[in-house]
């Protein structure tokens, strides 16, 4: 890290089809009292004219409009800016959703967290609901072996509940600071997952390598819970957090896998009998989530006629 009091840090926004979301991310970006900082926005082949509404109205503050030949993903897609702001002068990158906005001092709260113990690879704020304010949507969290996945601590509770900054061991990917010796130790997201659990996983080898993950609870921002993909397809978490499970668990886990497995196959079961009442596009979505991870038809997958 460079000897500056301020370290410089690259905000990448990633956005596909959400440009009126990135807009209000931006305008809110422009307000914090951090002063070295770049944001990079990087474009997932929206099908719409995003890139130039940005540019027209961002075009002298954003440092960069990345444009993608194709949408790479959640995690190709940001990606893409990581390898952007690692060839630059970056010594912290912060991945932020475009479906939310930022108090003014989130930054520089982060930041001098980051002093408080040298071992800190991965800081994350609390996450409020934006429709919700006082309520907390994500403090920081716990990876489950069993479940193989990341699970937010705090969701739906009143902020004050979680008033002191806390190890963990998940951080959703909504919001991300991250040093640059983490990726030069563990390299980028994983851009098999394309769409969830490439957060759990970025953590899980993070903490592997032997840094930290750090909830900071006076950086605030609040997010549009899922504005995004459930504007797309209605199966599409289902498909994606099943099948990205899978691997998770078999990459990382070793033979605690066939618990998560067999917990995955029980729960499935249940639910597909009294929640989703055997409805049959959910069923073919399960099946495709199993069948194309043991295929190893990964990143976009079966789901590619519904994502673009």
């Amino acid at each position: 890290m460079s000897s500056t009091l301020k370290p410089k840090i690259s905000i990448i926004v990633l956005n596909w089809n959400g440009v009126a979301d990135t807009s209000e991310c931006i305008a809110s970006l422009r307000e914090i009292d951090y002063k070295n900082y770049e944001v990079i926005i990087v474009d997932n082949n929206s099908s719409g004219n995003d890139v130039d509404i940005i540019k027209e109205k961002y075009g002298d503050y954003v440092k960069e409009v990345i444009v993608n030949d194709d949408n790479y993903g959640f995690a190709g897609g940001n990606n893409v800016g990581i390898k952007y702001a690692l060839n630059g002068d970056a010594d912290l990158i912060l991945l932020l959703n475009n479906d939310t906005i930022v108090e003014k001092n989130f930054l520089n709260e982060l930041v001098a967290a980051l002093n408080s113990d040298k071992d800190i690879g991965i800081l994350t704020p609390m996450i409020n609901y934006y429709s919700n304010k006082d309520t907390i949507w994500s403090a920081g969290g716990y990876i489950s072996k069993i479940k193989a996945s990341g699970f937010s601590s705090g969701t739906d509770m009143q902020q004050d509940s979680f008033v002191k900054n806390e190890f963990c061991s998940f951080a959703s990917g909504c919001c991300l600071l991250i040093k640059r010796e983490v990726f030069e130790r563990i390299g980028l997201l994983d851009d098999k997952y394309f769409l969830y659990l490439e957060d759990t996983d970025f953590c899980y080898r993070t903490i592997s390598a032997g840094f930290k993950v750090m909830y900071v609870s006076s950086s605030k921002i609040y997010h549009k819970v899922s504005s995004t993909t459930s504007r797309v397809f209605s199966s599409l978490p289902i498909y994606f957090s099943t099948r990205n499970r899978l691997y998770f668990a078999k990459k990382n886990l070793g033979l605690f896998f066939y618990i998560s497995f067999i917990y995955l196959v029980i729960t499935m079961a249940i639910k597909m009998a009294f929640v989703f009442k055997f409805n049959e596009e959910i069923l073919k979505t399960v099946l495709s989530s199993f069948r194309d991870y043991f295929s190893k038809n990964m990143n976009k997958g079966s789901m590619i006629q519904h994502i673009g």
